[in-house]
């Protein structure tokens, strides 16, 4: 009887996560607990229903109560361990309990990657701690060089805290050769060329493999579109690919305001801009950014002061510095 029961919430988390993986969100909950009341202890069931409260249902209670009481039942699962430390450092803010866990993990399995590859994120993001941190990069990837996550997290790393651009690079360079068709390797390597190296030409061409292997990467989309822009003078290059960020993700506040800011500066559509605004504020009206961008057009493009002095003013109340910042790049 315990075999049947175990085959037969085996076959009902399988239904689950098929159903889960095209966005049948209760159809997946309903089938994961009907696998539970066949097998109470069914780690597999447990930790995927937890990923769709925490990832898609955005239930973090539910979750937590799941991941926990999986825990229970197998506290030895490494990769289970360290989900859990991810889920209470991204959602709870609670770093003494991830940290916790995570040490756990790598107690258990010292060499385990993802383990290690996420500690040491952990301890740059929340610790601060750039030496600790490094350690851990370098001792994920002498226990798995190829590993092309980690060699894309350290590459980050690297240039971003280390500010040593060619061991970013060499990682970078390192995780394309194992996966080159991995679309945030692309993508973060594209930024690097662009930002650190200021190669447009290689940054393109970067772009343009992101979106080869996702050609739904709405940040892609969007930097790609801001150096048409900017560096090819290509502007209806550019309003093609802030229209796809947008039909892919209508409601992103940056593709709205890469969007309207083009058709304000460059293209001088002043009412398809003041539209793209009025989105953009629909979506979220105290967001910091567009209530600038929008006091910027009603000042620069429609001389009233008077308005554009009432966005300035909801933007210092939300956050004064970055308000002042933005209203001051208009002004110069």
């Amino acid at each position: 009887n315990f075999d049947e029961g175990g085959s037969k919430a085996q076959n009902l988390c399988d239904e689950a996560w098929a159903a889960h993986g095209e966005a049948e969100h209760a159809e997946a909950e309903r089938l994961y607990h009907a696998a539970l009341r066949e097998d109470p202890n069914h780690i597999e069931a447990m930790t995927k229903l937890a990923m769709l409260y925490e990832l898609d249902m955005v239930e973090y209670g539910k979750a937590e109560a799941l991941y926990r009481r999986a825990i229970e039942v197998d506290p030895e699962d490494v990769s289970l361990l360290y989900d859990f430390a991810v889920f209470l450092q991204e959602r709870r803010k609670d770093y003494d309990e991830a940290e916790k866990f995570y040490k756990r993990a790598i107690a258990l399995d010292p060499s385990d990657g993802g383990s290690l590859n996420n500690y040491a994120i952990f301890l740059q993001t929340c610790r601060n701690d750039t030496t600790a941190a490094e350690a851990l990069f370098k001792r994920a990837l002498d226990a798995h060089p190829n590993a092309s996550a980690t060699l894309c997290n350290y590459a980050s790393f690297s240039e971003n805290h280390l500010c040593n651009y060619d061991q970013a690079e060499k990682m970078y360079k390192r995780a394309l050769k194992i996966n080159p068709d991995d679309a945030s390797t692309c993508y973060n390597y594209a930024i690097f060329l662009e930002e650190r190296r200021q190669d447009h030409d290689g940054a393109e061409r970067m772009y343009k493999r992101t979106l080869e292997a996702d050609p739904t990467d709405v940040d892609a989309l969007n930097n790609y579109g801001l150096l048409l822009q900017n560096v090819r003078g290509d502007y209806v290059g550019a309003q093609a690919l802030f229209e796809a960020a947008l039909k892919r993700e209508p409601g992103d506040l940056a593709s709205l305001n890469n969007l309207a800011v083009l058709l304000e500066d460059c293209m001088q559509d002043y009412k398809a801009a003041e539209d793209t605004y009025k989105r953009a504020l629909e979506m979220s009206p105290d967001d910091v950014t567009s209530l600038c961008n929008y006091g910027g057009f009603l000042k620069h493009r429609r001389n009233q002061e008077t308005e554009a002095e009432e966005m300035f003013k909801k933007a210092r109340a939300e956050d004064a510095n970055l308000a002042d910042r933005l209203i001051k790049t208009q002004d110069d």
